[in-house]
């Protein structure tokens, strides 16, 4: 295990230095994408590394030092070079199918069909990454959550209430939790950060069926309705509860401020639960997790992207196996607190907060993350619109709607 963490260390740092690196074979090696860095994820991906290697091909790990930014220019790079990665994590949806339209990505349907590897995984998850005629060009390994509310025991015991299960408790404790010196909701004002945020209220606002209105079936009504302007409303509120210090801050580092009481609650996904493990914090101790409003949770998909890699590749091959091993998707998931993407694969030892989510999602009270069902474009336009309002408190929750709206009934 050391030897591994050493080379892979290795190989991260000779990419920040724009290091030249070696040839990949592809029948025995595979170029994996990623940036699965931060405690909980590093200990996840390493058990997908593990079983690459235990299937004989060599994991060369490629891991920008600026995130998912870093990691798509890379890919990108790659690509337009003529030099495919083995693989790209990615959260799969829609992107993976306007790739794979343009030739980019390698259908995997034939390869994965054939080992009988999906034969577990749900309609859903393999739908939002293929064609209407059938080609797959993604492979889940997990679903994440990204509705939850993760809370300090501490701090909201400090303030004398209790912790919420939606922003109306929330705003109605927050004034208790700033007399007693702790930033109600810690932000890291980033674009894909504050879009969780939006759509969880957003999710908490709609429910089911008006969510399906508004992202799936694009509905002039649900888009121009006065939710979505309540919607900003709240978003308004919580700028303004946040702490000075929440500009492009990191998810983990805005983490960190539940982690140590100085803030009642994040909004984030399900990874968080296995970040707050990583540090050592308890359970029921000191924190805990509610859904952000509403009674349905938002489960993305996360996996990889699989390029074409203009030949047969064993590596590659070999890394798809292991992405859709049970045991290791069991064992990814309890590190990066997530759920596997296989139904046959083992739920013993996931956190309690990913069985919350796996019992509503038995129960039907599950939906798609929105990104997977808007168009890059899209979803990059609402991240700049929220980091805009976001900062801009002259820009009013009637204006930002009315933006938003635009953007989704043009999306194509």
């Amino acid at each position: 295990m050391q030897q591994k963490n050493g080379a892979r260390v290795g190989r991260a740092i000779a990419l920040a230095c724009g290091t030249a690196l070696p040839a990949v074979t592809a029948a025995e090696e595979v170029e994996v994408i990623h940036w699965l860095v931060t405690g909980g994820e590093s200990a996840a991906i390493q058990h997908v590394a593990d079983k690459v290697e235990d299937l004989g091909t060599t994991w060369v790990e490629l891991v920008p030092p600026d995130g998912g930014a870093g990691a798509r220019a890379l890919f990108t790079s790659r690509i337009g070079g003529g030099d495919p990665p083995g693989a790209l994590f990615a959260s799969v949806g829609k992107e993976a199918i306007d790739l794979g339209e343009q030739g980019i990505l390698r259908d995997i349907r034939p390869f994965v069909e054939a080992e009988g590897l999906i034969d577990s995984v749900p309609a859903f998850a393999l739908e939002i990454a293929s064609l209407e005629s059938g080609e797959l060009y993604a492979v889940p390994l997990a679903f994440e959550t990204q509705n939850f509310m993760w809370y300090s025991i501490p701090a909201f015991e400090a303030a004398g209430v209790e912790p919420p299960t939606g922003w109306g408790e929330f705003l109605a404790a927050a004034p208790a939790l700033q007399e007693a010196g702790i930033i109600p909701i810690a932000v890291g004002a980033q674009p894909w950060q504050l879009n969780i945020l939006h759509f969880s209220i957003l999710t908490a606002e709609f429910g089911q069926d008006g969510f399906n209105a508004l992202y799936r079936d694009q509905d002039p009504a649900m888009a121009e309705s006065d939710a979505i302007v309540e919607s900003f409303r709240i978003l308004r509120e919580l700028s303004v509860l946040a702490d000075q210090g929440n500009s492009n801050r990191s998810w983990n580092d805005t983490l960190s401020l539940v982690a140590e009481g100085r803030a009642g609650l994040q909004v984030m996904g399900s990874w968080a639960g296995g970040e707050l493990a990583a540090m050592g914090e308890t359970y029921g101790t000191d924190w805990g997790c509610a859904m952000a409003g509403g009674d349905t949770w938002i489960v993305g998909t996360t996996g990889f992207m699989i390029p074409d890699l203009g030949q047969e590749s064993t590596g590659q091959d070999d890394f798809v196996r292991a992405l859709l091993d049970p045991a290791t998707q069991t064992a990814f998931s309890i590190d990066k607190g997530s759920i596997p993407s296989r139904t046959d694969a083992s739920t013993e030892g996931l956190s309690e907060c990913s069985l919350k989510v796996a019992e509503g999602m038995a129960e039907g009270r599950g939906l798609p993350n929105p990104n997977a069902l808007l168009s890059g474009d899209a979803a990059g336009q609402i991240g700049d619109l929220l980091m805009n309002f976001w900062a801009d408190t002259s820009v009013t929750p009637e204006s930002a709607a009315a933006q938003f709206a635009d953007i989704i009934l043009n999306d194509f």
